[in-house]
C-alpha cells in the first residue's frame, strides 16, 4: 500500500532529509542504514554480514514525479524487528528476554549427629570410676562445647580420632563427688553432645592350672595336615593384649613387630606372650600360624594391686595402630561390658576386612554375655578340653561361633618359661590362628568368605547344628585350608 510523506512536515531540513524520508517510507533505503545514525535512545538491530548472493530490489509506487534515490542494498541477516520510521504511529516495542534468576546460595546444611546414649545399665560397675568419654556434635562450636561442661569441673585429659568406630571423642577426668551416671545424664542433655560413656574395663581370660601337658590342640584341629599346605605366610595377626616378650627363645624364628597403646605402663603378665606362642611359637612347641607376623600391642597393664586390666580408651588406640599396620586379623583374648564405641569399632573392623576374633569369658555358663564376643559381628569362641567337654568357667549363649582347644594347654610364659593355662583366651588364639592359615591359603578370601569357611569347616560337637554351648563347633585347619585352595 503506497503511503503518502507530508512535505510540509519537514520545513527547512533541507532537500537531502526529504530525500531520505521519502525513501525510507517508500521502502528504497534500508532501515539499517537509518539506524546506524539514529538518535541516542533510539533502539537498534543486531547487524549481519551481507549476503554474498546478488540481493533483489523492490521499487515501490511514486507519488511524485522525481526519481527516487537509487535503492541501497538490503543486508541478509536473522530476522529481527525493523526500526520503525518517525511517523505518528507508535513503534513496536521489541521483547526483551527475561531477567535470569540468580541462584540465591544456600544455608550450610548442619548434620546433626545421633547414637545411643552411652549411660551403663543399672548395676553395671566395670569402668573407671573418674573418667568419662564424651563425643561432641562435628559441627559444633568451642563455645557450644565449653558450655555443655561448664559447672561440672571436668579436665579435659586428651582427644582422639578413633579410625574404626569412625569418630572423633575427647576423654575427661571427674571431680570428686561427681559420679559418671550424673556426668553422662548432665552432658548428654546438651544439644552440643552426641553421647557420652564410661571408660569400661576390660580383663584378660586366663586360669592357672598345675601340671604340664602335650599340646592335644593341635592335633584336635588337625593342624599337620593344614601346615603341609600352608603356615600362615602373608598374613598379620594383632595381638591385642599385655605386651609380649620378644625375647622368649620360642619366638626366634618369629616374626613380631611390638607396639604399646599404655604409654609405657607396667606389662608383667604373661598373658599376651601365652597367646603369642599359640599362634606362633616354632621352638619346642608348634603355634598354629607359625609364619604369619605377630603384631603386638599393648593395652592392659598391671596395676599396684596385681589387676591386669584395659579401658576403652587405650583399647581403641590399640585399634588405631592395628588398622595402621594392616593387620588382617584382631585376636581379643579378652572380655569386659557392653561398650558403644567398642560395638561400633567392630563394625568398623568388618567394613576393613579386618576379622575380630574374641574371648567368650569365663564367668560361667549362667553369667550375662561378655563383650566384644557378644558383638555380631565378632567371632566368639568358647574353650573345650582334649575330651571335647566345654571348659566348666566359659560363658554360654547362642553368640558363640566355636569351640577350641582351651584347658590346659602348655603354653609360653615369661623369659623362657613354660606354663599350664585354661580359659577362652587360650581356645581364641587357636580359632586367630585357623583363620590365618584360611587366608594364606587364598590371599584374595574376603573377611565373610573366611568366617563362612571356619563354619563349614567345623566338627559339630554339640546338638545339631549352632548351640549355646559349642557353637558351630571346633573347627579344622585341615579342611579350612583344603577349601580354599585353587
Amino acid at each position: 500500500m503506497a503511503q503518502t510523506v507530508n512535505t510540509k512536515a519537514i520545513g527547512r531540513t533541507g532537500p537531502l532529509l526529504a530525500a531520505i524520508l521519502t525513501a525510507l517510507v517508500l521502502g528504497s533505503l534500508s532501515p539499517m542504514a537509518l539506524a546506524e545514525g539514529g538518535r541516542a535512545g533510539d533502539e537498534t538491530t543486531t547487524r549481519a554480514k551481507p549476503a554474498a548472493t546478488t540481493t533483489t530490489t523492490t521499487t515501490a509506487a511514486q507519488p511524485r514525479a522525481t526519481p527516487a534515490p537509487t535503492p541501497t542494498p538490503t543486508p541478509t541477516r536473522t530476522p529481527t524487528r525493523t526500526t520503525a520510521a518517525p511517523t505518528p504511529a507508535p513503534a513496536a516495542t521489541t521483547p526483551q528476554p527475561a531477567p535470569r534468576q540468580t541462584a540465591q546460595p544456600r544455608a550450610p546444611r548442619v548434620i546433626i549427629e545421633t547414637a545411643p546414649s552411652g549411660l551403663p545399665p543399672e548395676g553395671e560397675t566395670r569402668f573407671v570410676p573418674d573418667e568419662l568419654i564424651v563425643r561432641f556434635q562435628f559441627s559444633s562450636t568451642n563455645a557450644s562445647r565449653n558450655q555443655a561442661i561448664r559447672g561440672l569441673g571436668m579436665s579435659h585429659r586428651g582427644v582422639r580420632t578413633f579410625v574404626l568406630p569412625n569418630v572423633t571423642v575427647h576423654l575427661y577426668q571427674l571431680p570428686p563427688g561427681l559420679s559418671v551416671r550424673e556426668a553422662i545424664t548432665r552432658l548428654e542433655a546438651s544439644a552440643a553432645v552426641v553421647n557420652a560413656q564410661p571408660n569400661y574395663l576390660y580383663a584378660v581370660q586366663q586360669s592357672d592350672t598345675a601340671g604340664k601337658l602335650p599340646q592335644f590342640g593341635n592335633a584336635k584341629v588337625e593342624l599337620a595336615q593344614a601346615h603341609a599346605r600352608t603356615t600362615g605366610a602373608n598374613t598379620r595377626i594383632a595381638v591385642i593384649d599385655t605386651a609380649v616378650d620378644t625375647a622368649h627363645s620360642e619366638f626366634a624364628n618369629t616374626q613380631i613387630s611390638s607396639f604399646d597403646a599404655t604409654d609405657g605402663a607396667s606389662n608383667v603378665d604373661a598373658h599376651g606372650t601365652s597367646v603369642a606362642g599359640i599362634l606362633a611359637a616354632n621352638g619346642k612347641l608348634t603355634g598354629v600360624a607359625p609364619d604369619a607376623e605377630i603384631i603386638s600391642i599393648a593395652a592392659f597393664s598391671t596395676d599396684a594391686s596385681g589387676q591386669t586390666h584395659g579401658d576403652t580408651w587405650t583399647i581403641m588406640n590399640a585399634f588405631n595402630i592395628a588398622h595402621d599396620q594392616g593387620v588382617h586379623i584382631l585376636n581379643m583374648s579378652f572380655s569386659g561390658p557392653r561398650d558403644p564405641l567398642f560395638e561400633r569399632a567392630m563394625k568398623g573392623a568388618q567394613k576393613a576386612n579386618m576379622l575380630p576374633v574374641a574371648a567368650a569369658g569365663n564367668e560361667g555358663p549362667e553369667a550375662a554375655t561378655l563383650y566384644p564376643a557378644g558383638y555380631d559381628t565378632v567371632l566368639s569362641v568358647t574353650a573345650i578340653d582334649s575330651d571335647n567337654t566345654v571348659y566348666a568357667r566359659a560363658n554360654a549363649g547362642d553368640h558363640i561361633d566355636f569351640a577350641a582347644p582351651g584347658v590346659d594347654l602348655l603354653v609360653l610364659g615369661n623369659t623362657s618359661g613354660f606354663r599350664t593355662q585354661s580359659g577362652t583366651s587360650m581356645a581364641t588364639a587357636y580359632v586367630s590362628g585357623i583363620a590365618a592359615l584360611t587366608l594364606s591359603a587364598n590371599p584374595g578370601a574376603d573377611d565373610a568368605l573366611v568366617r563362612s569357611m571356619l563354619e563349614n569347616s567345623a566338627i559339630d560337637l554339640g546338638d545339631p547344628g549352632k548351640d549355646g554351648l559349642y557353637g558351630h563347633g571346633l573347627p579344622s585347619a585341615a579342611a579350612a585350608t583344603s577349601g580354599l585352595l585353587n
